[in-house]
């Protein structure tokens, strides 16, 4: 259920923003605004990966989840370990749902 109302619910419920571009001159301009985390539903097949700009040192801490666990890397976790990110693999997510269904 990848939708903007699904989206926004989980927005509101994490206390985050839905964010409809990734364009840097749609980005909110506040020195204050801090990207926390991504997450990619995208198919590794489309290569996605951040605009340069997202990678800046006040997102220092932010977590990328890609929830791929076909290829292991993809080219967006392979971006966020170069840049020091954290990183969340689908297999680590696929993994931890199949152990809470027990």
């Amino acid at each position: 259920n990848r939708t903007p109302s699904k989206a926004r619910e989980l927005a509101d419920t994490f206390g985050g923003t839905v964010l409809k571009s990734l364009d840097e001159d749609k980005w909110p301009k506040s020195k204050s605004t801090t990207l926390t985390a991504v997450i990619s539903t995208l198919p590794a097949a489309a290569e996605f990966t951040l605009p340069k700009f997202l990678l800046k040192e006040n997102n220092a801490g932010m977590v990328v989840f890609d929830v791929n666990y076909k290829p292991y890397s993809t080219p967006l976790l392979r971006q966020a370990e170069s840049n020091n990110r954290r990183v969340v693999r689908g297999s680590e997510m696929l993994w931890t749902q199949g152990v809470k269904q027990f």
